[in-house]
């Protein structure tokens, strides 16, 4: 049965990334595999995911349009990907346990941390009829492999964008009360003054 995954292959050496996603297009020309859409990435030492220069990226990732792996690479590079893989039931539940984090099996949490500060990786989403084929030739090229399905992916990163959205609703719910509240007491303290001078 073909299998469709998001593969993270991580490498120390960003020269053997280029390298490999040549080999994956290759791969993908001989039919071994069915590379939908590949990015080569970098995460800077402030988290950050970035696009190299001169990545020769595979299928609809332009301005990251949308596309599973533009979506992904957002948030592995945003608020979550710097906390390295908080998926999306850390977000829900709205609490930062580390220890959770290292025992999670969470697909987002997994995927952010198959890529560490300073390292770079080539994302994609791959048709597998056998995970030999990239297991194999990755590792010859000295990458590591990271596999999830594609379903868990997708269903993680809209669970994280619904509780993003609460979570945005909620800090503009608390600042619009915090805001009354400060107002209130201004005033109040305004009719004290008056009623002060008036020796009310």
């Amino acid at each position: 049965m073909v299998e469709t995954n998001v593969v993270v292959v991580r490498f120390v050496d960003q020269s053997k990334a280029f390298q490999a996603l040549s080999v994956l297009k290759e791969c993908n020309a001989q039919g071994r595999i069915g590379l939908e859409s590949a990015a080569l990435v970098e995460r800077t030492e402030g988290g950050a995911l970035r696009i190299p220069d001169g990545a020769d990226n595979v299928g609809p990732i332009g301005v990251l349009s949308g596309s599973l792996i533009g979506s992904l690479v957002g948030v592995l590079g945003g608020p979550v990907g710097i906390l390295l893989g908080w998926g999306a039931g850390g977000l829900i539940g709205g609490v930062f346990d580390a220890d959770r984090l290292d025992k999670s099996d969470e697909a987002l949490t997994v995927l952010g941390r198959a890529i560490p500060f300073g390292s770079t990786a080539i994302i994609a989403t791959v048709a597998e009829p056998a995970i030999e084929v990239i297991d194999v030739e990755m590792g010859r090229l000295g990458g590591e492999v990271t596999r999830r399905p594609v379903g868990e992916v997708m269903a993680e990163l809209e669970a994280a964008e619904d509780a993003a959205d609460a979570a945005a609703l909620e800090a503009r719910r608390t600042l619009h009360e915090q805001r009354k509240a400060e107002h209130r007491a201004s005033a109040d303290a305004k009719k004290a003054k008056v009623k002060e001078k008036l020796h009310v």
